[in-house]
């Protein structure tokens, strides 16, 4: 390699289709062929590190995979030329180029430090600060159903080893949502963690009436409903943890959800907080604060999950809400031989080599939607 410092010299764009093998019910919309945005970043040597995101539905989240190729189109240009292993300068000229669209800035960011870990010879965990373990916990959904469907499939994933549940709830009426609640909560196993999540699919006075009606269950609240400023006024008057979402979008909104005891833990998605070097601010708090997290996103493949295990690997496991994957449902993998895997409840790092530690073929995802250079 050289060894004057490095510069990106081409930023590739692809779109990939992630067909649903399974149907993923949420109370907004239902997951079908979502469309992963590939980012390639290659430097003056030949160094290619991987971006991605992946947005599951229009529905539950402000960004869409179109609007994200978009921004990328806008930001890249500015990006050439620029050393990839600079993260704050790629991060704070990416935001003075464009503002909010955090999803497109993290898989740049990503991409880099993807990129990072293959020059230096280390893995993007490490570089994250070092991992405790190769493996993370996972937590597997449950779609919207019956309740009987529900808890049939909480007896499977237990027996799989999956110990952390979450029931998809919301968009229907609270009587079949408390149905389903009880009926998975009275298969749970001893150490089982049940969380049921809306995706803001419930009003004030639905999510208060659930917890009263369930008080007696023990589960934690994500997201019951779609503002913060309502999940301000239904803390009081639930009877579970609160654990914050879609509404946890930045480290200042986070920081003050956990300073007045509103926020129990959160629910992270990488892209939604603009990448991993902005993660690592948010995961460094949490810890400081003893506040659980996953590490996760909306959706997307191999690179975004791999990214995700990463980030989980570092966050001690009393905090540890898990990584989740979506490759259980469109079972597509880049890396068909360390793309990251659930085994009994667990994920392993990818081991391919240094960065995320995936191999990923030239050529996999077709011709390019974009190249800027």
């Amino acid at each position: 390699m050289s060894k004057n410092a490095p510069f990106i010299n081409e930023i590739r764009i692809y779109k990939t289709p992630l067909a649903a093998k399974t149907l993923y019910n949420m109370s907004s919309s239902a997951v079908m062929t979502p469309e992963s945005t590939i980012v390639q970043l290659i430097d003056c040597d030949g160094v290619i590190g991987y971006g991605e995101a992946c947005m599951a539905t229009p529905q539950a989240q402000d960004a869409n995979n179109d609007s994200i190729r978009l921004s990328l189109s806008l930001l890249a240009p500015s990006l050439i030329g620029m050393n990839p292993m600079q993260l704050d300068l790629i991060n704070s000229t990416m935001e003075n180029l464009l503002a909010g669209e955090t999803e497109a800035k993290a898989a740049i960011d990503i991409a880099c430090w993807d990129l990072i870990g293959k020059r230096l010879k280390k893995s993007v965990a490490e570089l994250l600060g070092g991992n405790g373990s190769n493996e993370v916990i996972t937590y597997h959904v449950i779609g919207i159903t019956s309740p009987e469907q529900a808890a049939a499939e909480a007896e499977r994933l237990q027996s799989n080893g999956i110990s952390r549940l979450q029931l998809k709830a919301g968009g229907r009426s609270i009587e079949n949502d408390i149905a389903a609640i009880e009926a998975v909560s009275g298969v749970l196993k001893d150490g089982a963690v049940l969380d049921i999540d809306t995706n803001r699919g419930w009003s004030e006075e639905e999510a208060i009436n659930v917890s009263q009606v369930c008080s007696k269950i023990s589960m934690s609240m994500e997201q019951p409903c779609a503002t913060e400023q309502e999940l301000y006024r239904i803390k009081p008057k639930i009877f579970h943890p609160l654990i914050v979402d879609e509404s946890a979008t930045d480290i200042s909104t986070i920081s003050k959800m956990v300073s007045s005891k509103m926020a129990d833990g959160f629910g992270l998605k990488i892209t939604r907080i603009g990448g991993l070097t902005r993660m690592k601010v948010v995961r460094d708090f949490c810890i400081q604060t003893q506040t659980p997290m996953s590490s996760d996103d909306a959706w997307g493949g191999d690179i975004i999950g791999a990214a995700g295990v990463a980030l989980g690997s570092t966050v001690p496991a009393s905090l540890n809400r898990g990584a989740w994957l979506a490759h259980t449902y469109h079972q597509i993998h880049y890396d068909s031989i360390n793309g990251p895997r659930i085994e009994n409840g667990m994920i392993t790092l990818p081991n391919g080599g240094p960065g995320l530690g995936l191999v990923i073929e030239e050529g996999f995802f077709g011709e390019p939607d974009q190249v800027h250079s």
